[in-house]
This record gives C-alpha cells, structure tokens and sequence, in this order.
C-alpha cells in the first residue's frame, strides 16, 4: 500500500538551506514508498530550479494548493545607514466561526495524509495526519498571551515529534515536551563534493543574498577582505561571494549594496549556481569564511545567528578551511585550531585567516581535519536516522 505526506515550507522559494532540508525529506520519503505532496501555491517551476541546485530528484513531488497561506511578504529597510531586508507573514484577521471552518478545511486535507512534515514559522500550527512532525530550524524566542499558551498547549498535543537541526535550536523549545524534541543534523551529500589537486588562493563564502532572519553579512566579510588585500598586496588571494538571489539579481537591492562596496577590490559574485558550478568552486577553494551571527546576541536574538551551517559542512568536505563566527550552531561544527577556526571581530578573522596563508602546512593540516569531521553529516546518515524516527 502506497503512503501519503505532504511537506509545507513557508520559505520554499528563497532555496536556502531549511528548503534543501525539507526537499531532502521529500527525496528520501519518495525511496521509501511514499507518495509526496508540497503545499505550494506560488512558482510552480520552483522544483525543477531546486533539482538543480541541491542535486535532488524531486521528480515525483506533486505541488497541491497551500492550505496554510503563510505567505512571506518582502520588507526592505534601511537600518543605520545600512539596507536590510526582512519577511513578514501577514494573516487575514477572522472572527471565530471563519477560524471554525478554516480548521475543519485543514482537518479535511491534512487527516488524508499518514505523515506531515512541517516547516516551523515561529508558530505551532495544528496539524491532523497520523504522524505530525514539526521541522523547527530557527530558535524562535516564542512570545504568547494567555490565550495562546491554551491554544498551543492543546496543539502540541498533535504533534508526534519536534524535529532540530542543531542543539543550539533545541535549547529553545520551551514549548514541547523534552522526549518529543530530536536532534537531526542536516543532511550534506559529503559523496557528491571533492577537493582538487589544484587548489587556488580564494576564500570562499556561499550564502543567500538577503538579509533575513540568519542574515549572511557579506558585507562583514568584504570589510575583513578589504584589510587583507590593503595589508598585503601581493599576496594575490580572491574573495567569491556564492548565493541565491529570490529577485533577478539586478533588482536584489542587497547584492547591489555588495558589489559596490567590494567594487575595484578582487571579490566576485557568483549568484544562483547550479550544483556543478558550485561543486567546482568548493573544490579549488583553499579557506571558508562565514559571518551570520556576528554582531549579534545568541540568547536575546536566537533566530539572527547560524543555527547550523550546511554550507560550511560542504566547505570542509571540499577541503577548505572554515573560519566562522563562534556562536549558534556552528561550534556543533567547527572545533578551535582542530578542523578551523571562530572568531568574534573582524580583526581576528583577517588575524587568523592572515595566519593561515602564511603557514601553509597548518592550512594542509586543517584541511585534513576539516574533511574527516564533514563524514558526520553525511546524507547517509541523515536519511538512516530520519527513517528511525518515523517508524517510532
């Protein structure tokens, strides 16, 4: 017998890592007999495009209408001097027999479906199949009025299992049960990345174009770049800048930011690669850099750091060397002088990453390290575990 799941991600086409996690999920329930539905009623081509930029077979996912209608709404802001895009998800106001219905609505869709696998917004929705997991990949700082601590304490009840992508996540899980919070690290297709024999001088960083929630601060990074290149001149080292842009990138007012900034320094954009390209471009780079997180207070703003950092497990399976910032979910990934470094100012990044270049044998050694530690998060692993999970 055929079984049913449905996956919702409110984020879907912003394609970052929480999108590669969920379709993932999809790829996996797909091997395993399962008939898989997205709600989705947005870009209906957005699974072709995600094929290719994750490496996925996604073939048989039916998109169905979203039921769910969080649709993010893009907000631009300029925030001391600097541009800063953010996402709400505004929701039509409804009196108490529409909410009614609206449930009864869901009850009818959702109880079809023997597994449903939902991408947290920061809320807790109620969800009717046999099996309900709840995806909670940002540490959502939980804000309730009476009423919806009722409200939410009678649908945690629905759900089977909470499912985290790091323990720096779930420490914020105040709201659930501790034996139905489990840890499942994102899974990183370690088999697909390779490092080349040739590797040039480039410090790399892959990341969204955007500024929201876990902003990836590339700006931080041209800065820190900026100071290596006026420190030493001949040292002939390249930044590239790797993301996805949600808008055509001449209309991503970010990215623009970016480019000006770095303009007649030797960084480069490489925006919306396909797996190949950016398979390639791991393999000849030599040092990772990631900045999400920095500036920002991990316990009073959870959500703005990097709860984990799939882009830097395939950094360090391609044998680069991570410098990344030491809060989140990172340091569940980066271990100080073992397999990279953290880092906190700017000046230390361009420090220890100005340490690196000049003593290559630790930049082999760490390299080493690097790739070994990456084997953890293998996509084997995470689709063993997965399976565990929902047979329980």
């Amino acid at each position: 017998m055929t079984l049913k799941a449905a996956i919702y991600d409110p984020y879907l086409d912003t394609l970052g890592g929480g999108e590669r996690y969920c379709l993932s999920v999809a790829e996996i329930l797909l091997k395993n007999k399962y008939k898989v539905d997205i709600f989705w009623s947005g870009n209906q081509d957005i699974l072709s495009v995600a094929e290719k930029r994750f490496n996925l077979n996604l073939k048989e996912v039916t998109l169905v209408p979203d039921i769910f209608g969080l649709v993010p709404k893009k907000i631009d802001l300029i925030e001391d001097g600097n541009l800063k895009t953010t996402y709400s998800r505004p929701l039509p106001a409804l009196n108490l027999l529409q909410k009614i219905k609206s449930i009864y609505q869901k009850y009818k869709v959702l109880s079809q479906y023997d597994l449903v696998f939902y991408l947290s917004d920061g809320s807790i929705p109620l969800l009717f199949s046999k099996n309900n997991l709840l995806h909670v990949q940002v540490p959502f700082i939980l804000k309730e009025n009476y009423l919806d601590k009722i409200f939410n304490f009678f649908k945690v009840k629905f759900i089977k299992k909470v499912i985290c992508n790091s323990q720096f996540t779930s420490k914020f899980l105040s709201n659930f049960p501790k034996d139905k919070v489990n840890i499942l690290y994102p899974p990183v297709d370690v088999e697909k990345f390779s490092s080349s024999e040739n590797k040039e001088n480039i410090i790399l960083s892959v990341g969204r174009f955007d500024n929201i929630l876990n902003a990836k601060k590339q700006d931080v990074l041209i800065e820190a770049f900026k100071k290596i290149y006026q420190n030493n001149r001949e040292l002939k080292w390249r930044l590239i800048l790797v993301g996805g842009s949600r808008d055509l990138p001449e209309k991503n007012h970010y990215l623009n930011h970016l480019k000006k900034l770095a303009a007649s320094f030797p960084i480069e954009f490489i925006v919306n690669p396909e797996f190949q390209q950016l398979k390639e471009i791991y393999s000849k780079s030599k040092i990772y850099w990631h900045a999400a997180g920095f500036g920002v207070d991990e316990y009073l703003h959870p959500e703005q750091t990097e709860h984990f950092g799939m882009t830097v497990v395939e950094a360090m399976d391609s044998g680069l060397v991570p410098l990344v910032v030491a809060k989140g979910g990172l340091t569940e990934i980066v271990t100080e002088s073992f397999n990279g470094f953290t880092w906190q100012t700017i000046d230390e990044l361009v420090a220890k990453t100005q340490l690196l270049i000049a003593t290559p044998s630790d930049l082999e050694k760490l390299s080493k390290a690097a790739h070994d530690s990456s084997q953890v998060f293998s996509k084997e692993n995470f689709e063993t575990k997965f399976l565990d999970l929902i047979s329980q």
